[in-house]
């Protein structure tokens, strides 16, 4: 399938599936519908929420990658890039990377999640007051608090394995905690 790329930063590519621009638009349009839904905001308003909804998924989800980047690049087995396969990003190894310690695997895992759950928490007291405005800012910095704590923080966190598909930061380390300090297999996701 082709792959769009669309820019790097501190040696890590980003790139985006075909799956992934689609993802993205009918999130625009899902948001839209949950944002009119929630806070009665009018077509134009919720078509505005639904986009700016839209690009806060990618965004921090971007920034969550980055944190799984930046923890590789201190274990010395850096990423080479991310991919937005969907409205989620897979973190990009070399595939001619060793078999690496279980301690490597997990300090990478660990490298997304708290970023998204310090976001969502410095975010929800914003939300918390713009609640009582209302209109689209309210729902977007109430969705970006959300989203952040619960979806890419907590959410990181519950271990999903789904081999080619979708493995979460909770997969890995629940794969790896415990672990010897041998040689493991490199891990799908994180």
């Amino acid at each position: 399938m082709r792959t769009f790329k669309l820019f790097s930063l501190m040696g890590v590519q980003t790139t985006i599936s075909p799956v992934g621009l689609a993802s993205f638009g009918i999130a625009v349009f899902v948001l839209a519908g949950a944002a009119a839904a929630l806070s009665g905001l009018a077509l134009g308003e919720a078509l505005l929420a639904g986009l700016l909804g839209a690009a806060v998924m990618a965004v921090f989800e971007w920034v969550h990658q980055m944190g799984h980047a930046l923890a590789a690049r201190r274990t010395g087995y850096p990423m080479r890039g991310l991919h937005f396969h969907s409205i989620l990003a897979v973190s990009e190894y070399p595939p001619d990377e060793p078999d690496l310690p279980a301690r490597v695997h997990i300090q990478r895992a660990l490298g997304g999640f708290w970023i998204n759950l310090l976001i969502g928490l410095f975010l929800t007291p914003y939300a918390f007051f713009l609640s009582f405005v209302g209109g689209v800012t309210a729902w977007v910095v109430g969705f970006a608090a959300f989203y952040n704590f619960v979806v890419l923080g907590l959410g990181a966190l519950v271990p999903i394995d789904l081999p080619g598909v979708l493995t979460t930061d909770g997969a890995t380390l629940r794969r790896y905690w415990g672990k010897d300090e041998g040689r493991q297999s490199r891990d799908g996701g994180g």
